[in-house]
């Protein structure tokens, strides 16, 4: 319409020129104009006048022209600013990132801007933890509280560059003595003022990450900060607080340090760098690195000896004890079929060419006594894959490499009834009207074996013959694959990771109601994993009739975890920047209970997600709901969409449909947290009871949690390999009194 508009005008304009054009009377000369008045140039509506500026914080002062107006003003990345071409677009990121942050703690703008929108002069503003030789801006413009704080005046930008960082003036020596694959490190630095850094690991690994032409191109230092990252987060994953790690991997003086199970024969790289570390924990690297390197030996043997007992054998299990002489030195033990030829270092050396480069990053090592003879403090007797096999066991010390000789014992397991003869039963219960629990029982516990049930009609069709031919192609696709991993592997082995052995239950789901199903085990070959024998089951069960109790679920509202802030329920940190929706339940007369779970998304459409398909998806997080208190209290994540559930059991013991409700909580919708007081008030005083919210849930997307035992989920970068990290010899003397970290 804006076009058509626009043309209508133009044409409207070129009929009257015409009308005019067609007058034969001259027209009039036109009075000439007089020369318009110099207007004064606007002044800036703020002054940003910039302080001393370092390598880490940014001084300046900002001057209204309106000492009442309200602005922002904000530090920006120079690489983000020069992105737009437009400062109104560069204010519209700029709202919708303090928006976007603002929604995070459970705030309207109304409610966050307030707290940093300022007013009046800036006269100590300071920018603080900024990396140094580093280009910002510093953004000034007013905001309009009344009108959603849109931009009120023109957009006021500085740009400023921190300084370099400031460089100590101090050297190191490293003097490194190699003991097979241990080593231990004298670090002297020129004076013993400064703090330093001290990292060694494989030189190909720093070669990797430092080459211009590879994948991570980082400089020596970046790489440097890298490292220091890792172990920072390594020690704050144990538990260490940030005091502690400070005065674990920073040192002052000369100080020897020293590294064990070091990868053997292999060379290595030392890195050391001056650090400045402010009392508020700023740490900024100051230096150069100075590196050495050094090549490891063989592993260093140690006094370590290991006994190997094998006890109680059966057709597939056995009672296995290994016991070495000391709790303290790592070792590695395995189980495999025996040929009858190979010996025991034979055998360790396979392990090592196949698995080596685990072991060094410390997989499938072990430490004390390993004991798996089902006797008391043992999980069980150790389950083995074939009867009538030959095994061995062979265990020898690993740090690094191969700290001693290699000990073996070999044993036969029992024999074991054929496959042919194995018999099975197969039973439902647990059944609901979407599905039931299916039990497989052999007679044997030594047979592999495969198992599917189906409703009557499917398996009416079922043609047995094809099936296990198209089961036999699938298991030779399958060996062959695993051979392609392990040349070794025995038919056992996948049979053991892929089937089943022994008394088995599983879950049949998304069936309708009163739908009858059979169905059947196939024996597998421990030979060659073909099917030898098929065993049908005709009728095993029928799913139920559905309840007459349907539940309703009602949104209450959500709430804001900020404002809650433990008032109510006594747990900040499970609220703190989360949401608190509340859903009511109801028709549920003649019930004899009641449940009521939480999942992530929109699932209300039962087209799309019938309840068939829902019901095996929600099992386990349904929560049995007081009829008395008929409400359930989620914390949930900001604009998360969420659909709340219900179901009730009627008195003949039938569970009815699913009631859905779809929740989101956002700051808009949010309610006063008087009104939750009062709800969570007027429900314990009905009830005479204390309503507890850990009977609640945490729900992330896809994932829930108990308040008392709920988890963060984060994303997590890839541990960088076979890094080592060298311990000190001793405490140092001094510490650093820190709280906190900011590595730059």
């Amino acid at each position: 319409m804006k076009k058509i508009n626009f043309l209508m005008a133009l044409m409207m304009a070129f009929t009257l020129s015409l009308v005019a054009c067609s007058k034969t009377e001259p027209a009039p000369t036109p009075t000439p104009e007089p020369e318009p008045e110099p207007q004064p140039q606007p002044t800036a509506a703020f002054v940003i006048e910039l302080g001393e500026i370092t390598s880490s914080t940014i001084a300046y002062t900002v001057t209204p022209e309106d000492p009442e107006a309200e602005y922002l003003c904000v530090l920006y990345d120079a690489e983000t600013v020069e992105e737009y071409s437009r400062d109104e677009f560069l204010v519209t990121q700029l709202l919708r990132d303090l928006e976007e942050e603002a929604r995070g703690t459970g705030k309207t703008m109304a409610e966050y801007m307030p707290s940093i929108v300022d007013k009046g002069a800036i006269t100590d503003g300071l920018f603080e933890d900024l990396a140094p030789e580093s280009r910002y801006y510093i953004i000034v413009f007013g905001v309009d509280a009344a009108n959603d704080y849109a931009a009120n005046t023109e957009v006021v930008k500085t740009e400023v560059t921190t300084a370099a960082a400031a460089t100590l003036d101090v050297t190191f020596e490293i003097e490194t003595k190699v003991d097979g694959n241990t080593a231990v490190y004298t670090v002297t630095p020129s004076n013993d003022n400064d703090v330093w850094y001290f990292y060694t690991l494989p030189k190909a690994t720093f070669d990797a990450y430092t080459d211009p032409e590879g994948s991570y191109r980082m400089s020596e230092q970046s790489f440097l900060l890298y490292c220091l990252q890792m172990e920072i987060d390594a020690y704050r994953g144990a538990g260490y607080n940030d005091n502690q790690i400070m005065n674990t991997i920073f040192h002052r003086g000369t100080v020897q340090l020293q590294a064990e199970g070091l990868n053997a024969n292999t060379e290595y790289i030392n890195m050391v760098a001056g650090f400045f570390v402010t009392p508020e924990g700023q740490v900024t690297i100051a230096t150069e690195l100075t590196t050495t390197t050094y090549t490891t030996g063989d592993a260093k043997a140690k006094e370590l000896s290991i006994e190997i007992s094998v006890t109680d054998i059966e057709a597939m299990r056995a009672a296995i004890l290994i016991t070495p002489s000391n709790d303290k030195d790592t070792f590695c033990w395995m189980i495999g079929a025996w040929d009858g030829e190979k010996t025991a270092e034979a055998i360790m050396n396979e392990i090592v060419a196949m698995y080596g480069g685990w072991m060094n990053n410390g997989a499938m090592l072990y430490k004390g006594v390993q004991d798996y003879t089902g006797g008391p403090n043992s999980p069980y007797k150790y389950k083995l894959d074939a009867a009538d096999t030959n095994y061995y066991i062979v265990a020898f010390g690993y740090a690094g490499g191969v700290t001693t000789e290699p000990v073996m014992t070999t044993f036969r397991t029992l024999p074991a009834p054929s496959a042919e003869e194995t018999t099975f039963t197969m039973t439902g219960s647990n059944v609901t009207p979407y599905g039931f629990t299916v039990g497989v029982t052999p007679s044997e516990s030594t047979t592999y074996y495969t198992f599917n049930v189906m409703p009557n009609d499917e398996y009416a069709a079922l043609d047995v013959e094809a099936l296990a031919l198209e089961l036999n192609a699938q298991f030779d696709e399958i060996m062959m694959m695993q051979q392609q991993f392990d040349p070794t592997v025995t038919v056992a082995q996948v049979l053991s990771m892929y089937y089943y052995r022994g008394a088995y239950t599983a879950d049949a789901s998304g069936l309708a109601p009163e739908t009858t199903c059979s169905g059947f085990v196939m024996a597998l070959s421990p030979e060659n994993g073909h099917v030898v024998k098929v065993h049908t089951f005709e009728n095993v069960a029928t799913t139920g009739k559905l309840g007459e109790v349907n539940p309703e679920v009602e949104f209450v509202g959500s709430w804001s975890g900020n404002d809650e802030n433990g008032a109510i329920w006594g747990q900040p940190a499970a609220t703190r920047d989360k949401a608190i929706t509340v859903v009511k339940y109801g028709n549920f007369d003649g019930a004899r209970t009641l449940f009521g779970s939480m999942a992530g998304d929109d699932v209300t459409n039962t087209s799309a997600y019938p309840d068939a398909q829902l019901w095996g998806m929600l099992a386990g997080t349904w929560s049995k709901i007081d009829q008395s208190e008929p409400y359930s209290f989620y914390v949930v994540n900001w604009d998360a969409p969420q659909t709340a559930f219900a179901y009730a059991v009627d008195n003949n013991g039938n569970p009815g449909a699913l009631g859905r409700c779809y929740t989101i909580a956002t700051v808009e919708n949010k309610g006063n947290i008087d009104d939750l007081k009062a709800l969570v008030e007027e429900i314990n005083s009905a009830s005479k009871s204390s309503f507890a919210l850990p009977q609640s849930m945490v729900i992330g997307e896809r994932s829930n949690a108990t308040l008392s035992n709920f988890q963060f989920v984060g994303v997590q970068e890839a541990a960088m390999p076979e890094v080592e990290v060298a311990a000190a010899v001793a405490p140092e003397a001094e510490t650093f009194p820190v709280t906190k970290f900011s590595v730059r």
